[in-house]
């Protein structure tokens, strides 16, 4: 962020003007720094153990009308494997895409009414095939869970498909991953900023199959980094990113608080019940 004060460089010891420099936090500790100054955080070196990231994962990502989950409704999805393979739908919702939507994600009314398919049938097959990953339980890896689980699991719902069995679904966040290993991480923390930090390519940032082709490395990256993590069974690190979730979200609800922001997190993961406050 701009410093809004002037102050000395904690780098160089010279003065920065107000509004000149920048105001960073290096291991928890915030400082002044001159623009060309500031430290840049290197990601602890990759590992040689073995772990879940040298196993089949895929990566699931989704792009919506909205931000909260519960009343979006997608009009993209992919599904990227292993080994390359990419399954992506390009869906039309049956309302108008938000232009802040179309701004973010690119997708437009003309788009999705041309060559998009009709939500149910798009979404149908989309269940269908998280559905195999369940059931085979392959790892799902999703960046910031809770928003693709849930508005999945509200579209089936308000199509009338078949719900997916979340409880018996094995998920990886590398979200909830990065906040577990990086506790005293205070910068920004979007898909975008940690693919830079984990050395992971991301080539169109919210295109669905770019997205979750990326969550797939990251997660994956984080795992090559950090031996305990890659080290625990799938099914154990999902059950302990419940955990994990909890204890950030609480965090989160702290500093809102204290700012008065007036906003309510969730702790709930993967999958939330109730709309976001």
């Amino acid at each position: 962020m701009i410093n809004k004060y002037a102050g000395r460089c904690a780098t160089c010891h010279a003065q920065v003007g107000a509004g000149t420099g920048q105001r960073a936090s290096v291991n928890g500790i915030w400082s002044t720094y001159h623009n060309g100054c500031v430290p840049v955080r290197v990601a602890p070196p990759m590992g040689c153990h073995g772990g879940w990231h040298d196993l089949p994962v895929v990566g699931f990502d989704l792009e919506g009308t909205l931000p909260e989950p519960m009343e979006t409704r997608i009009v993209s999805a992919a599904l990227v494997h292993p080994d390359g393979t990419t399954r992506e739908w390009l869906v039309d919702p049956g309302v108008p895409i938000p232009a802040d939507a179309t701004a973010r994600h690119g997708i437009t009314d003309e788009m999705v009414r041309t060559g998009g398919r009709p939500a149910r049938d798009a979404l149908a097959e989309l269940g269908t095939a998280i559905a195999k990953l369940i059931a085979d339980s392959t790892p799902l890896v999703a960046f910031c869970a809770p928003y693709d689980v849930t508005a999945l699991h509200t579209e089936l719902a308000r199509h009338g498909l078949p719900a997916l069995d979340w409880d018996r679904a094995v998920v990886i966040d590398p979200s909830v991953l990065h906040q577990q290993v990086e506790p005293r991480w205070y910068g920004r923390r979007q898909l975008g900023d940690l693919c830079r930090y984990y050395e992971v390519t991301l080539d169109n940032a919210h295109d669905a199959a770019s997205d979750a082709r990326a969550a797939a490395e990251l997660a994956r990256s984080i795992a090559a980094r950090h031996e305990r993590i890659a080290r625990m069974r799938p099914d154990a690190l999902h059950q302990a990113q419940i955990g994990w979730h909890v204890e950030q979200a609480r965090d989160l609800q702290l500093s809102f608080d204290r700012r008065g922001l007036g906003k309510t997190v969730s702790t709930q993961w993967p999958l939330e019940a109730a709309p976001r406050g």
